[in-house]
């Protein structure tokens, strides 16, 4: 455990932000950071009225506020008022860096990420970056040769990042995530697995949901189905009697958005789903074969070249979104439901990718480096 004198208290400043795929890993470092180093005090920097900002007050720790402003695949406006909120984000979060003395600053990807390590880039304080992604995102290329440490969450990603200090970590999953994981290894006695499990997202994947509305009777006669369809989904695909007829008699189990993650890989037998890094991470530890379907537009096709990776471990089958119809997702999760012998070798590779201390062993290194 690292001591600190109550005068020299150790602070750490997390940034990353957008998407739960870079806040989540920031929430589960800081969790490990707590248990090794109870006594150091963590903040967070990210932009006001945001996802980051209402997921760090979920989680009740000290956030602050500044300006980011995206830059890539954006107009020729939307650029020079991204760049006008990068530079005054970088100002605000050099001010906010001044004040708080941070030992390190760790950031987790997202363009609100750029101007917080820009700021510590400046200040000459020691920053870690942990990237998720197999393709690594613009922050992170452009900042990795400045960084102590970027602890990368697939291997892929090290050829991107050449000249920089890089080690393989694996990604965090939220605590809830890796009990569940753990607990439902200690069981293995009995069969949990009774469900297909189909992730829409959060908001939700269109593809997805129409391709599962196309073929949900016959995907619910070989396996329940436990379906996320996101929260802004087009409830016209929802609206048939076939579909009315499988929820009242318990085939089919839809919501906008499951709370209860962990029970659901927990029952999943297979997992239908977009290929962000975290959930493939979570997928990792429950050891659970999956058929991905990729973001078409993610940044530099990263979703894809996460997919692939998995894939060629022999976890998944993956299937482009412009290929995917109900036909074929039908075809392909029937196909792999029927062959019980390859559903276990996808398991166990699966599983083989599995990183359950990534957490813990970042925040070692984040905390090796704040010691310096």
């Amino acid at each position: 455990m690292l001591h600190q004198c109550s005068v020299c208290k150790l602070r750490i400043v997390m940034c990353g932000g957008g998407t739960g795929g870079h806040v989540y890993p920031a929430l589960s470092i800081a969790e490990a950071i707590d248990e090794i180093s109870p006594g150091a005090e963590i903040h967070f920097i990210g932009m006001g009225n945001s996802f980051e900002s209402r997921a760090v007050a979920s989680a009740g720790r000290l956030f602050h506020e500044i300006n980011a402003g995206a830059l890539i695949g954006k107009s020729f406006f939307e650029k020079l008022v991204g760049l006008w909120r990068a530079v005054s984000g970088t100002l605000q979060a050099m001010l906010l860096l001044r004040k708080l003395k941070p030992g390190v600053v760790i950031g987790t990807g997202g363009y609100v990420m750029a101007p917080v390590i820009a700021a510590a880039k400046l200040m000459s304080i020691p920053f870690i970056l942990q990237e998720q992604n197999s393709f690594p995102g613009y922050a992170t290329r452009k900042f990795a040769r400045f960084a102590c440490f970027v602890c990368l969450g697939n291997q892929e990603a090290e050829r991107h990042l050449q000249g920089s200090r890089v080690v393989v970590t694996g990604n965090p999953v939220r605590r809830a995530i890796l009990k569940s994981a753990n607990t439902l290894e200690q069981s293995r006695g009995s069969d949990h697995s009774s469900a297909l499990l189909v992730l829409g997202g959060s908001l939700g994947a269109r593809s997805i949901n129409t391709a599962v509305a196309n073929c949900i009777d016959e995907l619910a006669g070989v396996l329940p189905v436990y379906w996320q369809t996101g929260r802004n989904a087009s409830h016209s695909l929802f609206d048939s009697q076939v579909l009315e007829r499988l929820i009242q008699h318990k085939f089919v189990v839809r919501r906008d958005f499951f709370d209860d993650m962990d029970s659901q890989y927990a029952r999943a037998k297979l997992v239908v789903c977009r290929a962000g890094a975290i959930t493939l991470a979570e997928l990792a530890l429950f050891g659970l074969p999956a058929v991905l379907v990729p973001f078409p537009y993610a940044a530099h096709q990263h979703q894809l070249a996460n997919a692939r990776s998995v894939e060629n471990e022999g976890g998944a089958v993956v299937i482009p979104d412009s290929e995917l119809t109900g036909e074929k997702l039908f075809d392909v999760v029937q196909s792999l439901l029927s062959d019980s012998k390859r559903l276990s070798s996808m398991s166990s590779a699966m599983k083989r990718l599995a990183k359950p201390s990534a957490s813990w062993d970042i925040a070692k290194i984040a905390l090796k480096v704040a010691a310096r």
